[in-house]
Formats: structure tokens, C-alpha cells, sequence
């Protein structure tokens, strides 16, 4: 099965371990770790594709945005909470965020994994 790790929005791999009224359990097949998760974050296996292979499981996952990638006053978006997409400028870079102004008398201390870069296309 493929499931949402909503820390990153990536989908992992898993196998169920246990299924409840409103939630399943995942056993993740790279990193031997269990996840709750409502069934809207699942998504089942097609019946027509075989099986996951060991060298599909193998692969690692993409790599993150870290601190290295970004430097002030670059452009850059990312979703607020309430998942509104928001772009603004670097202004600070902190240990494990950078605090972004939108330009609208708000500023936001943003993790460096929810940070997307911006080009401007002229």
C-alpha cells in the first residue's frame, strides 16, 4: 500500500498491520516504522500492477530543501496553515527556519522543508 507522509507530502510504502473503524495501521517497509493514518491518506494497491519489488522499496527518498539552499533575499513560496499558498522574501535565516516577509505587514518563521524557490520569468 502507498500512504501520505504528511511531514514531507511524499508517498511512502507500506504493508497493513492493523485495520479499525476510522483508521489503519502501516508498517513502513524502509524505515520499519508504524503509522496510524485515516484511510483518505491510503491509497490502494492497483490490482493490476505487481507487487512492490526490493529494489523499488530500496530507493531513497528524494532529499529535502535544507538551509544550504537558501540565502536572504531570495524569493521563495510556501502554504500556510491554513494550505493558502504565500510568497515572500527571505529576510533572516535562523538554525531551522527562515523567517519570510510577505509584504502585507506579515513575516513567517517557515521551515526549511516547506520552502519552494520562486523564478521570475520575464
Amino acid at each position: 500500500m502507498r500512504f501520505l507522509d504528511w511531514r514531507d507530502g511524499q508517498m511512502r510504502h507500506g504493508k497493513v498491520v492493523a485495520m479499525r473503524d476510522t483508521q489503519v495501521t502501516l508498517h513502513e517497509e524502509g524505515t520499519r516504522r508504524e503509522w496510524t493514518l485515516p484511510y483518505a491518506a491510503v491509497e490502494p494497491p492497483d490490482p493490476a500492477s505487481p507487487p512492490a519489488t526490493a529494489s523499488a522499496r530500496a530507493a531513497p527518498p528524494q532529499s529535502m530543501p535544507s538551509r544550504g539552499d537558501f540565502r536572504c533575499g531570495e524569493k521563495v513560496s510556501f502554504d500556510d496553515s491554513y494550505l493558502q499558498p504565500q510568497v515572500g522574501v527571505i529576510v533572516r535565516i535562523n538554525q531551522r527556519t527562515a523567517t519570510v516577509d510577505t509584504g502585507n505587514g506579515h513575516s513567517w518563521r517557515v521551515p526549511f522543508h516547506m520552502l519552494r524557490q520562486v523564478f521570475d520569468i520575464l
